[in-house]
């Protein structure tokens, strides 16, 4: 425990790009087309990875895609870390109420240009995150902040806020298509918090079949999320359809 106290309080600040900054007070989103879950699935299962791999590296390839848009270039050994909650409530409380998460800080391969290469790096760091206990260790870090005073407490969140440019959480929704009112509802969509002046939140939710991705950004600094959900439509579709490198960005 000690040991991942020690490397997350030393981690350097995630560094400078378009993603961070002074935040505002308008905010904005965009979310992707549908997307067939068992095409995700298959191409996971083409390259040794989970969906959420999958979801998470196109994901990565869009910002890459979008900081190419603004800047021109991006460093080849340029990672961004992503905040990504972790349920750790069993199977057998899931009807309880409250949250029961940790957190794990996700870098993000985004100066990797190869595809394929940022996903094999991706998965690599996500089977790392899995077998330690990252988690655990943030949601004790949590709840003792929880009992400090409210100056402690926006200090810890402030400072470890630097870290990561983003937060991102993949919810699996319901499995089978639900009704309300006996009207089939057609697709969902939610946002993730956020907080720890993050300016850039990415919320995937699957529901009966079908995956869909959304964006919610500081309008000051990613005026245009559109951007980044038409980048990772694009990576998608070059992904599935097997193409190898990055894909032209206009």
């Amino acid at each position: 425990m000690a040991g991942i106290v020690g490397r997350l309080a030393t981690n350097s600040p995630d560094p400078d790009t378009p993603f961070k900054g002074q935040l505002g007070t308008t905010k904005r989103c965009a979310w992707s087309e549908i997307l067939p879950l068992e095409d995700v699935k298959q191409l996971g299962k083409d390259n040794n990875a989970t969906i959420n791999d999958v979801l998470l590296s196109g994901v990565t390839g869009a910002l890459r895609r979008y900081l190419l848009r603004r800047q021109g270039v991006v460093e080849d050994e340029l990672d961004i870390r992503a905040v990504i909650p972790v349920n750790l409530r069993p199977d057998d409380e899931v009807e309880a109420l409250g949250n029961k998460f940790g957190l794990v800080f996700l870098a993000l391969p985004v100066g990797v240009p190869d595809r394929w290469d940022r996903l094999k790096v991706l998965k690599e760091r996500m089977d790392g995150l899995k077998d330690s206990s990252e988690a655990i260790v943030t949601y004790a870090i949590l709840n003792g902040l929880g009992m400090t005073g409210p100056e402690v407490e926006s200090a810890a969140v402030q400072f470890f806020g630097s870290k990561a440019t983003t937060v991102m959480t993949n919810v699996p929704g319901p499995r089978e298509q639900i009704y309300l009112a006996g009207v089939p509802l057609s697709g969902m969509m939610f946002w993730v918090p956020q907080s720890a002046r993050l300016g850039l939140g990415v919320s995937i939710l699957s529901y009966a079949g079908e995956v869909r991705v959304g964006v919610a950004s500081d309008a000051g600094l990613i005026p245009d999320p559109d951007s980044i959900i038409t980048a990772f439509q694009d990576e998608m579709r070059a992904a599935l359809a097997g193409y190898g490198g990055d894909e032209p960005t206009d």
